[in-house]
Formats: structure tokens, sequence, C-alpha cells
């Protein structure tokens, strides 16, 4: 069951024999996405939840359910389907700019992005995902500084930039990059993702 406004998140317990050390938000969605529990030593899902000590095994420790993504990539009539546990970037190729030029989308699981705080009122077990978005007629100077202000969440409000809650989203973004978790997964030209509720477990 996902979290509800102001209820506990997670139970206490012991943390069990076969659970599965993750050293980064990748690595995390793999495990979990075979339905392993798992303990996470950093990455930006470990920062979300305060994962600053990792618990060992037949320690006391707290099992936080977690939701997961289904990201799906669609180019040239090709289907190709992955697991997130943080996040899905969508960006135009470098040579155009990169991050700095066009529409760029963040799909969030996860409170932060490669440390930064993305989508501060965003949780990992509310059945749901945060899309941040960038308007195209941005520019590089203003996103540079939406960037750096959004170390600390500083970066809203902004005319330029919108963010979403919802469950599910297809985006068309014809031959853009995607990251998956910090990792460059290809280019697509149609991304969908749906979330999962409670699919995951991560022990701190």
């Amino acid at each position: 069951m996902t979290i509800g406004k102001g209820a506990d998140w997670g139970v206490e317990g012991e943390v069990p024999a076969d659970v599965v050390a993750c050293d980064g938000d990748r690595a995390l969605s793999m495990a979990i996405g075979d339905g392993r529990d798992a303990v996470v030593a950093g990455g930006d899902m470990a920062l979300t939840i305060g994962a600053s000590v990792i618990p060992g095994i037949g320690d006391s420790g707290r099992r936080l359910p977690i939701d997961l993504m289904d990201v799906e990539l669609i180019r040239g009539g090709q289907h190709h389907v992955i697991v997130a546990s943080s996040h899905v970037m969508i960006h135009g190729v470098r040579r155009r700019g990169g991050r700095l030029r066009g529409e760029v989308h963040w799909i969030m699981n996860a409170q932060y992005y490669d440390g930064r705080d993305l989508v501060p009122r965003g949780h990992p077990n509310d059945g749901r995902f945060e899309v941040l978005s960038v308007d195209p007629r941005m520019g590089p100077r203003q996103r540079l500084l939406a960037w750096s202000r959004a170390r600390t969440g500083r970066h809203f409000p902004h005319p330029r930039l919108s963010v979403r809650s919802v469950k599910e989203i297809v985006i068309e973004c014809s031959g853009a990059i995607v990251a998956v978790d910090g990792v460059r997964v290809g280019r697509a030209d149609s991304v969908s993702v749906r979330v999962r509720a409670d699919a995951g477990a991560i022990w701190i």
C-alpha cells in the first residue's frame, strides 16, 4: 500500500539474509526489479530516503516500500522496456546543445537527480511520479542558473519550468537521448512511463 498523508513509512524488522547491496540507482533498479529487497549505498534514491548508514544482514532496520517505473522506448518500430527506480531523463542530442537547447524532461520517482533537489515534493512511494519539463524557449543562461539553484530546490517557481504529478505519461521526442537511472540507454521517438506502486523495497 502506498504511503498516505501523515502516515509512517515502512515497517521495522530484521534485515534478511538475501538482501542485495547496491551502489547506485541502476543497480538498485536491477535488483528490486527482479523482486529482491535491497540496501543502497549511493545514488539519488539513497539521498532521497536518507540512507546514510547501510544496515547489515540480521541488523534491525526499516523496510521501505517504493514504487518502480516501467519505461518503454519506441524507435523505428522497435520496442524496449526498462525498469527504473529513480528517474528518466529525455533530452536532445548533444550536437544540438543537449540539455541547454530544446525540450528536456525529467521523470522522477526519486526527489533528487545528480544530487540536485529537482522535485522537492516528490515521494518514491506515493503511487505517482513527477514530470519536470523545460520549455524549449528557455535560454542556456536561464537553464544554467536554474540548474545551479536546483542544488537546494530553489529553481521554482519559473515560467519556463513546469512540474506535474501523474501515474503514466507518453512523451513524443523524435530521436531524443534517454537516460534511465543515470545511464544512457539509447534514443527514442516515443517514451512511455507507467508507475508500478509498491513494486520494490529498500532497507535502511
